[in-house]
């Protein structure tokens, strides 16, 4: 009987590691994004997201929040916070960056500029205390065709070195659908 439990056991245990190492395409609205077939859709991370996947046992957690360009733009010019931040990508990442740094007390920050998919994106890594938990975060910031995202993904600090590969995958997995007809409209615009 023990022999059929620790066969049984060792079964589950190489299943969820195989999982782990694949991943599924999510298609959500005007994009799709790459996540670990481990993860189960979710909806209580974050009320303004428009994906959200996590895995409790493993901590990683996912979340995408999509935002107009023209609504940003307006919120930033109607709360007069045109005088601190421009009213362009490099202010929506100023703007969204200090907010969060105001929530939580960020330290050991990264930033890199890149393209995802020819998408002009920052990137930033960090590590916070949340609670009593030491959480290390990745979130990328991409300008759209039409809209800004944030692809914020996190897991515990102690779980980075087993997470972070799949954290980046995530990321730069990240494309708009359909980007080459937005992208040719826009040039004949």
């Amino acid at each position: 009987m023990r022999k059929i439990l620790l066969l049984i056991a060792l079964a589950f245990y190489a299943i969820s590691c195989q999982n782990s190492n694949t991943f599924e395409t999510i298609n959500v609205k005007d994009y799709s994004v790459d996540i670990p077939t481990n993860l189960s859709k979710t909806e209580n991370l974050n009320k303004e997201a428009s994906l959200q996947y996590q895995n409790l046992l493993k901590e990683l957690y996912i979340i995408v929040i999509d935002e107009s360009k023209k609504q940003v733009e307006k919120a930033i010019k109607d709360n007069g916070l045109d005088q601190m931040y421009s009213n362009d990508f490099k202010g929506y990442v100023e703007l969204m960056s200090t907010n969060f740094n105001n929530l939580i007390g960020v330290k050991n920050k990264t930033q890199k500029d890149t393209l995802i998919n020819s998408l002009e994106t920052k990137i930033v890594k960090f590590e916070a205390k949340l609670e009593e938990y030491d959480i290390f975060y990745e979130i990328a910031y991409v300008n759209g065709i039409e809209n800004y995202y944030q692809i914020m993904t996190w897991t515990l600090l102690s779980k980075k070195e087993d997470h972070e590969e799949a954290m980046d995958k995530m990321i730069y997995s990240f494309k708009i659908n359909n980007s080459k007809k937005y992208i040719k409209s826009a040039k004949k615009g």
